[in-house]
């Protein structure tokens, strides 16, 4: 509580709890005159009590106070806080249990309103186009690559070949002209629709599986080539230099076609617009 010395106006604080009910004589430090302190007496407002409710001293008696002579706690204070505290403990209760019957009953859901154009340009997605491409150009080969191997039949072209020449020609080199191409093509097919498959789902490690796919196709299609140029070389009918010419441009054309676009292909797999889409 503050004082003030009736004389010299000297002010200063004493604690509460020092100063008791009837009052406290005190000297004034400044000029040394002696006066009486007396306890501000509470008013309406104030909060009167026997027992304090924060360290539960009591007078035992008819004696009252509104700040504890031992802790010093006001007891108005005390109590607005307390009361503060119920209210804020109440309130959340009823925000927990609003919130509960909020999550318990079902919420009707807005309908779907169909958007096919959005739907449409998702699907254009490069993304999807290069994988759809690729699943397709891979279907046509390991179909191309079964029907071979089903139609495979060495003793018939053995026969075919008896013909035409008078050597027999061993069964390892009849397949080697005439079914390893088809295996190669199933096996390609087989690779080429999983990376297809990884890439369209946007999978990881899938994009590089792609590009080596695409360099694998461009090294292919010569090499196809090549080897039907062999065949027809050692096939036992007439070569002329115009025939050499035009199957050598047939290799150079088809792959040129062929590898070009998969070239450039291969260079925008690497653009951020693709690169942002597949998970590295």
């Amino acid at each position: 509580m503050k004082i003030t010395c009736p004389k010299c106006g000297a002010k200063g604080t004493i604690p509460d709890h020092e100063v008791p009910e009837t009052g406290r004589f005190i000297d004034c430090p400044r000029c040394h005159e002696g006066f009486t302190v007396q306890k501000e007496r509470a008013g309406n407002d104030a909060y009167l009590v026997d027992t304090c409710p924060a360290c539960s001293f009591s007078t035992f008696g008819d004696e009252t106070f509104g700040t504890c002579p031992k802790c010093g706690v006001a007891i108005k204070v005390f109590v607005e806080r307390k009361r503060e505290e119920q209210r804020l403990i109440r309130n959340q209760e009823l925000l927990e249990k609003k919130f509960s019957t909020l999550e318990t009953t079902p919420v009707a859901q807005p309908e779907k309103t169909a958007a096919p154009v959005a739907d449409f340009i998702e699907n254009l997605h490069p993304v999807n186009l290069i994988g759809g491409g690729a699943a397709a150009l891979s279907l046509v080969a390991f179909c191309a690559g079964l029907w071979g191997i089903i139609s495979y039949d060495s003793a018939a072209i053995q026969a075919q070949l008896l013909d035409v020449r008078e050597e027999r020609v061993s069964i390892f080199n009849i397949f080697l002209r005439y079914g390893l191409l088809h295996w190669i093509e199933l096996i390609y097919g087989v690779c080429g629709a999983t990376t297809a498959l990884f890439f369209h789902r946007r999978l990881k490690k899938s994009l590089p599986a792609m590009s080596y796919m695409i360099w694998v196709t461009m090294a292919l299609v010569p090499i196809y080539y090549i080897i039907s140029f062999v065949s027809w070389v050692l096939a036992p009918i007439p070569h002329t230099v115009s025939g050499y010419l035009i199957e050598i441009f047939n290799i150079i054309v088809m792959s040129t076609l062929v590898g070009v676009p998969l070239y450039i292909l291969e260079n925008y797999l690497h653009e951020r617009k693709i690169t942002s889409v597949i998970n590295q």
